[in-house]
């Protein structure tokens, strides 16, 4: 389920608190895979943060300023036949890094919208693999070419 919408509720000015300050730009039904079990989370990518909400009482249950996040990357899983759609946070904690897993049907557009927030990650995110390599010009000559590919945006 993907909740495009609002910040109802949330006041526009004068609060401290990111969270209620924040605009929120789109919000994902997730599920979360932790040690304890798994649980349902709304996961909203927001202008300044990530937020994760229990779907019950819409209270925050985590949020990470883009400065402390640091990648949103798809899961790697073993079996090909099953489809996949882990993907996995990595966030600094205090000195030292964490990460949590989730799963969503829309996994892509989930780490799609995050990437677009990329350039605030608190580490720096390579802007793409590079190759040297040459063309055939029209000339029939050899040139040298850079390709590179990577995200825009």
């Amino acid at each position: 389920m993907v909740l495009y919408g609002s910040n109802e509720g949330i006041p526009s000015s004068g609060s401290s608190s990111p969270t209620e300050c924040a605009e929120e730009m789109c919000s994902y039904m997730v599920t979360k895979h932790s040690w304890k079990g798994k649980y349902k989370r709304v996961f909203s990518i927001g202008s300044m943060s990530i937020t994760t909400y229990n779907p019950g009482s819409m209270e925050p249950t985590n949020q990470w300023m883009y400065s402390d996040f640091i990648s949103i990357l798809p899961a790697a899983k073993g079996q090909a036949s099953l489809p996949n759609n882990e993907f996995i946070i990595t966030f600094k904690k205090g000195k030292k890094t964490d990460s949590m897993r989730f799963s969503s049907e829309h996994r892509a557009s989930i780490i799609t919208e995050a990437m677009r927030f990329r350039h605030e990650f608190g580490e720096r995110q390579a802007e793409g693999q590079q190759w040297f390599s040459y063309k055939l010009h029209w000339s029939e000559q050899r040139k040298s070419v850079l390709l590179v590919a990577g995200p825009t945006g």
